[in-house]
């Protein structure tokens, strides 16, 4: 069960390039051939399916904090599990808007011009932040500090920025951000030595 919660990242990310590539395909400026319509429908499936599972994720993430703080421990499960209600909730409304006239936008500017959108996106981004602030806190000073570095809320910011560099990233990179970052972290949360802390002081 460890590397469930890895293997569903990669899997989202896979359906979050998956749709990336039939927007993108659709803006001249790219010039990227067309996936065909099926891509559409599975990287919605993926995506749909694979994110609720992040919930195993941050459930193993708070096991490593539990001994030493179990009220950051229910924090971090907490948080992290409606959050990865709402990034499925987003990613399956994402793919129904580009069925619905939104390919060939921007994937920021797709997303601006949809409230529902923008209204997922700022809750699923604070309960991120919530359980990110509270995990790197509890581990930041264990011997699990290099995974309090790459908790999901800063690792997304820094693939983010990456993702400015060209058009290219800016077009995939940068919206597959936070999927990617948390194929980072439950990798890493899934390696922990011992996946343990001990009491913080």
């Amino acid at each position: 069960m460890r590397w469930l919660a890895p293997v569903a990242a990669a899997v989202a990310t896979l359906g979050d390039l998956l749709l990336l590539w039939v927007a993108n395909a659709a803006r001249p400026d790219l010039g990227l051939a067309s996936p065909g319509a099926s891509a559409l429908w599975l990287g919605a499936a993926l995506g749909v399916v694979a994110i609720p599972l992040y919930a195993v994720g941050y459930r193993d993430a708070a096991r490593l904090v539990a001994s030493g703080s179990p009220g950051t421990a229910r924090v971090v499960s907490g948080a992290g599990g409606v959050a990865s209600v709402v990034g499925a909730v987003i990613h399956g409304a994402t793919a129904w808007i580009q069925t619905s006239g939104g390919a060939g936008l921007d994937p920021l500017a797709a997303t601006l011009e949809s409230p529902l959108l923008v209204g997922l996106w700022a809750v699923a981004a604070i309960l991120v932040l919530v359980a990110s602030i509270a995990f790197a806190r509890a581990t930041l000073r264990t011997p699990l500090r290099a995974v309090a570095w790459l908790n999901p809320a800063l690792v997304t910011v820094a693939l983010g920025a990456l993702g400015q560099a060209s058009p290219l990233l800016q077009a995939f990179l940068a919206p597959a951000a936070p999927n990617l970052a948390h194929l980072v972290f439950f990798s890493t949360v899934a390696l922990a030595p011992g996946r343990r802390t001990p009491a913080v002081p």
